[in-house]
């Protein structure tokens, strides 16, 4: 593997060091040690986060028309933690383990008169393709936001179903 180790933190709180490495892919991903000493990495997070924000990237651009900002986080904690020796699966396959912790956010240059529209195809298409997380949509020219929980996903079926889900920008 041609792996770079870009930077080494010492993280004094928890008394270990953490070191910030960059695949041969370009993949940058976390490798520590657990409190038993363990060796831990959240490689397989790093790939998932790259393959949803690239997808969903791609697919508001096609929705909307222009770029949009995505940011997708995915943790795991302890037990949560799963090791892929070989081959990582998609995130659709492992989804459902890991939805209460990923988050999808979306800034982008929603329509001014259909972005609910907007927002339920993204929606509805992260859905087909079991990118399960919570949701939240900021469009760029209005101060509102959308947060959907992942729970509540399935439940939304017309643009006017967002509107419970939307939050005042103070």
């Amino acid at each position: 593997m041609n792996w770079k180790i870009d930077s080494v933190d010492y993280d004094f709180k928890n008394d270990k060091f953490i070191a910030n490495v960059i695949s041969d892919s370009g993949i940058s991903f976390l490798v520590d040690e657990d409190y038993y000493g363990q060796m831990m990495d959240n490689y397989a997070c790093s790939i998932w986060m790259d393959e949803i924000k690239t997808a969903v990237t791609k697919k508001a651009k096609q929705v909307t028309g222009s770029d949009a900002e995505v940011i997708v986080d995915i943790y795991s904690l302890g037990s949560h933690t799963i090791i892929y020796r070989d081959e990582i699966p998609s995130y659709s396959t492992v989804s459902r383990a890991f939805s209460s912790n990923a988050t999808i956010y979306i800034k982008g240059n929603f329509s001014a008169t259909h972005y609910l529209q907007e927002m339920l195809e993204i929606k509805q298409w992260i859905v087909e393709k079991k990118y399960d997380a919570s949701l939240t949509f900021e469009p760029k020219d209005k101060d509102v936001y959308f947060y959907l929980p992942t729970e509540d996903l399935k439940k939304i079926k017309k643009p006017e179903d967002l509107n419970p889900y939307r939050l005042q920008i103070n």
